[in-house]
């Protein structure tokens, strides 16, 4: 391999992810048009719908990385995004809106929950391998964790009981061929990733920490400036707290029942630490009600210090 390979992947890799960002930003746009149809909460559409989207290239990636043979580059996307999320995703958006209201009942009964769920994966991987019954016990928690919260949103008295097929199926439609978009542009952006961790001589797991979470969270960072601006917070924080959920459980357990996960356990440990403190005091800043732009700015500089700290892995 040769230094200028380095810049062709690299090449592959960026239009891969211009291809994710445009694929889940279309899915987003389209699936949100049908959960308000539903009478959704702008928080509960937040959570399930947007999260979702702006987790697609996460769970792409675990679903063809894992295929491929090397689903290292799944824990270390999946610890690297969800720490992104709650430091530079929460942080800048803060700083842009400067003093954020958030407001929600169905909120106020779900932030610690999204923290037990983010302890499940360090919990499970604590031995150095998630296999393949853990992996479907993160699934099931997944969606036990779902059903509780349509179950709350049920009691508000939101959800409305029948949609028309022929509200949606324009809809529908662009999500399918964004989901062929999305599989394919994660492809290459695997093989890219794959290649260039060889050519540095590193681990697929510190590319996964660093490099790819950083690619693959950037949907989100433009779904909570966007849905800052607008005035929807609650599509904001359900969606930055959702995706640490959808991470933590449905992708990474995808990615072990494909083919269990085999890491080094002892970087794992000190950045699956880092992930479960940054997402404790995130939820501290939510249940306060407001995040002002200062608590923006030391959340920016927390993903600074976990930056310099981090540990090249060869």
């Amino acid at each position: 391999m040769y230094i200028s390979d380095i810049y062709v992947y690299a090449g592959f890799a960026f239009a891969s992810l211009l291809i994710i960002m445009k694929s889940a930003s279309y899915i987003i746009t389209a699936v949100s048009h049908y959960a308000k149809k539903t009478g959704l909460s702008d928080y509960l559409i937040g959570f399930l719908v947007v999260s979702i989207g702006t987790s697609l290239p996460e769970l792409t990636t675990a679903f063809m990385a894992s295929f491929s043979g090397d689903n290292r580059l799944v824990i270390g996307d999946v610890i690297g995004a969800n720490i992104i999320d709650v430091t530079l995703v929460l942080g800048l958006t803060s700083i842009i809106g400067k003093r954020i209201k958030i407001h929600g009942k169905v909120l106020d009964k779900t932030v610690f929950t999204v923290l037990l769920m983010s302890i499940l994966p360090l919990l499970f991987g604590i031995d150095g391998k998630i296999n393949r019954l853990e992996g479907i016990a993160l699934i099931l928690a997944f969606f036990a964790y779902i059903f509780a919260l349509l179950k709350k949103e049920g009691h508000f008295g939101h959800i409305k009981k029948q949609i028309l097929w022929k509200d949606i199926w324009q809809d529908m439609l662009i999500v399918a061929g964004c989901l062929v978009a999305l599989l394919l542009s994660t492809r290459w952006l695997i093989i890219s990733a794959q290649k260039i961790s060889s050519i540095w001589g590193i681990s697929p797991y510190f590319v996964g920490l660093v490099l790819m979470a950083i690619g693959t969270t950037i949907p989100e960072l433009t779904v909570e400036i966007s849905s800052v601006l607008k005035g929807s917070t609650g599509i904001a924080f359900g969606d930055i707290l959702g995706s640490v959920v959808c991470n933590s459980s449905l992708v990474l357990g995808l990615g072990a029942v494909i083919k269990p996960i085999v890491f080094n356990n002892r970087p794992f440990i000190s950045n699956g630490l880092f992930m479960v403190t940054s997402v404790f005091i995130a939820i501290i800043f939510i249940k306060k009600k407001e995040i002002t732009w200062e608590e923006g700015l030391g959340l920016l500089l927390l993903y600074i210090t976990f930056l310099l700290s981090t540990e090249i892995i060869l």
